[in-house]
């Protein structure tokens, strides 16, 4: 027998949810296949104008043919042996990794210092081979219809010679993008894209003889002030690879703690349980 989903979704989704009626849905549930229930806050019901009774009986139906399927393929898979131990490997890694992670949350706030990224970096600069060109660069995009933009170019043309200040004012109040902080390296590649510069995305030999970069579509002037530029092959920057390093010598306190705190586990419990070896 098919219940009228349209006019019982109609009620339910006019109510408003609270704590103390979960109960109350939990004992009304809105579709059942086999020992399954499905209940109203297993349902996600959208807060626009879109038709919630549609979108929701949408979501019921499927769920029924989901469980359907489920069910008649719990009752014809052949290994099922198999499917039990990899849920049961699953569930292992699961408890194992949510444990660690309370372990390691409970135990220690992790710093790591300059002293040992630089200390890092200058024993495997070796591994820090540049793969990509890079630059130190004033980027800004300007709309077409800005005030005073040859002024502008001048500034940032000649930089550093002009002021920083008087390039950053006039960005901050004309620009659409821009980036000014010249002390940080950048990937090329990323900074151009979708600018007119990205012909020279495979001519990185212009950026040699060309340390300003100019260019305009039909909305935009583009410019580029280039400061300092390596290219694939050179060793990257330690600022450039500061964030991977500390990534790595993060996870290795990681790894290191928690290899103790299981051991201290280990053999804290070990004769407190029944095993044997065979």
């Amino acid at each position: 027998m098919k219940p009228n989903f349209f006019m019982f979704f109609l009620i339910l989704i006019s109510c408003k949810i609270d704590s103390n009626k979960e109960e109350e849905i939990k004992s009304n549930p809105l579709a059942k296949v086999e020992n399954n229930f499905l209940y109203l806050d297993d349902i996600i019901i959208p807060d626009n104008n879109y038709d919630s009774s549609k979108f929701v009986a949408k979501q019921i139906n499927d769920w029924i043919k989901n469980e359907i399927i489920l069910l008649h393929a719990y009752n014809n898979i052949n290994d099922r042996i198999f499917i039990d131990k990899k849920l049961k490997k699953y569930e292992d890694d699961l408890i194992l990794y949510q444990y660690e992670n309370e372990l390691l949350s409970n135990n220690v706030n992790f710093i790591i210092s300059d002293l040992q990224i630089s200390k890092y970096y200058n024993e495997n600069i070796k591994d820090f081979i540049l793969g990509s060109k890079i630059v130190r660069c004033l980027y800004t995009k300007i709309p077409l219809g800005a005030p005073e933009i040859i002024n502008f170019k001048k500034l940032i043309k000649r930089y550093p010679q002009s002021n920083i200040n008087d390039i950053k004012s006039y960005s901050f109040q004309f620009a659409e993008q821009y980036f000014l902080d010249d002390s940080v390296w950048l990937d090329f590649d990323d900074l151009i894209i979708n600018t007119p510069f990205i012909e020279l995305d495979n001519d990185f030999s212009y950026l040699i003889n060309n340390r300003f970069l100019e260019n305009q579509d039909d909305r935009f002037y583009y410019f580029i002030k280039i400061i300092d530029y390596k290219t694939p092959g050179d060793i990257s920057p330690i600022s450039f690879e500061y964030d991977i390093i500390k990534a790595i010598l993060l996870n290795d306190k990681k790894k290191e703690l928690l290899n103790k705190l299981q051991d201290s586990i280990y053999l804290k419990f070990i004769d407190q349980v029944d095993y044997e070896v065979y």
